[in-house]
């Protein structure tokens, strides 16, 4: 069998242990960080093996977030075969064992022993869009788990400061609404101009003219807490920033998928829109994996 290093990644370092063959270890477990330094002296064991079983060695790998991939790549930088292992897979294959330990030594004979049953598969390198897709979908999604939080307490604070409002506008969180609320927040009298501009050409007269209505009729805001008043335009203003920024990244979203046949694939299965679709493509690759 060929030699195979197996690697455990965690945050900033890596402990590598070298295999000649099956339950052989060469030489002891070594410590590297994640820098050129220690990529170096990854390249300098994976040619010693070579040297030594005169064998292409192979790495195996498991997938830890973001921190294997100035690893991997340096490992396809200088063409090393390269195994990444999921980590739902290694922990069902750990789970076979009789004994569980937890060191960093035996998560990398662990990595190495799977690869010698042959439960591993080589990896398959992403293109350069589909990296940058998965990076797009990720924020996406941390970006609006903050914006729904960002709403549920702006709502809270609502019925604090103004509950009354909230019957106002269809969409509390639309940008017409979110403006006038802002604008009210910060002191200013709510006329027909006002809430004109902040509509613009979407609404007629007569609905700018109601709401215009509805609102001067709303309790002044004197008889709430000043500090709950200063919260909630805090609220408002995260809320408007963060939905531009989901703007942004969705526009970003939509350029990268343009460029990738697998999502218009995957939007042709019923149920799938655009969002999922590139969501799914970013996370399973290449049309290889689908």
């Amino acid at each position: 069998m060929r030699p195979v290093v197996g690697v455990d990644v965690a945050k900033g370092t890596s402990m590598l242990q070298a295999f000649t063959d099956r339950n052989k270890p060469y030489s002891k477990i070594i410590s590297i960080t994640h820098t050129e330094e220690g990529c170096e002296r990854l390249g300098g064991l994976l040619e010693e093996l070579r040297q030594i079983t005169k064998l292409e060695p192979a790495v195996v790998l498991e997938a830890t977030g973001h921190y294997h991939r100035s690893l991997v790549a340096y490992l396809e930088r200088e063409g090393y075969c390269h195994y990444i292992v999921n980590p739902l897979q290694s922990k069902r294959a750990k789970g076979t064992q009789l004994r569980k330990v937890k060191t960093d030594a035996v998560d990398a004979w662990h990595l190495a022993e799977m690869f010698y049953r042959g439960d591993v598969k080589p990896h398959r390198a992403w293109n350069e869009e589909m990296t940058e897709l998965q990076h797009l979908t990720r924020q996406h999604e941390f970006m609006t788990s903050l914006l729904v939080q960002a709403k549920l307490n702006a709502r809270a604070l609502l019925d604090q400061v103004c509950p009354a409002y909230e019957d106002v506008f269809y969409n509390l969180f639309s940008s017409t609404s979110l403006h006038v609320l802002r604008y009210r927040l910060s002191g200013g009298t709510i006329t027909v101009e006002t809430i004109r501009e902040t509509a613009g050409s979407s609404h007629g007269k007569a609905w700018v003219q109601a709401k215009a209505e509805q609102i001067q009729a709303l309790p002044p805001l004197s008889q709430s807490s000043k500090a709950q008043q200063t919260a909630l335009l805090c609220m408002v203003e995260t809320i408007l920033a963060q939905q531009e920024q989901l703007r942004q990244l969705e526009n970003a979203i939509e350029e990268t998928a343009l460029t990738l046949p697998e999502v218009e694939l995957l939007k042709t299965i019923p149920g799938v829109g655009d969002k999922l679709a590139a969501a799914i493509a970013a996370e399973i690759g290449g049309c290889g994996s689908i």
